[in-house]
């Protein structure tokens, strides 16, 4: 193979590559949004529940803002919802990422102690 055939090969794979890849850093894939709701936690319910159906490796990006007040998030599958995979307790603000052990159905519970107005905000990355 001469130099010039190496070259106009190099060049292709360059070309070829730009042609696919520059799409993609135009316009990058937005995050799937799960969940985005506003919740007012009151003196007659300290506590709602969010389901979601997940599957196993789904990474997810989580935030929840108590707006000031405390809050706790726990999540665990519908079909054993004592056993918490997920449990943050008492802080006003969580931005993580959590990534779904197993398929199948989550709870997400949003609670607090004495009433708060919370945010919530799960997205799949």
């Amino acid at each position: 193979m001469t130099q010039v055939q190496s070259l106009l090969i190099a060049l292709a794979i360059i070309v070829l590559s730009l042609m696919f890849l520059a799409p993609r850093v135009a316009h990058p894939t937005q995050p799937t949004v799960l969940l985005n709701e506003t919740v007012v936690l009151t003196q007659n319910d300290y506590e709602t529940q969010y389901n979601l159906a997940l599957n196993k490796g789904d990474q997810l990006q989580i935030q929840v803002s108590g707006n000031g007040q405390l809050v706790d998030l726990a999540a665990a599958q519908q079909s054993s919802p004592t056993v918490k995979l997920l449990d943050q307790e008492t802080q006003t603000f969580y931005n993580f990422e959590w990534t779904v052990p197993q398929n199948g159905p989550y709870v997400f519970t949003v609670s607090a102690d004495m009433g708060a107005t919370a945010n919530i905000l799960i997205t799949r990355t």
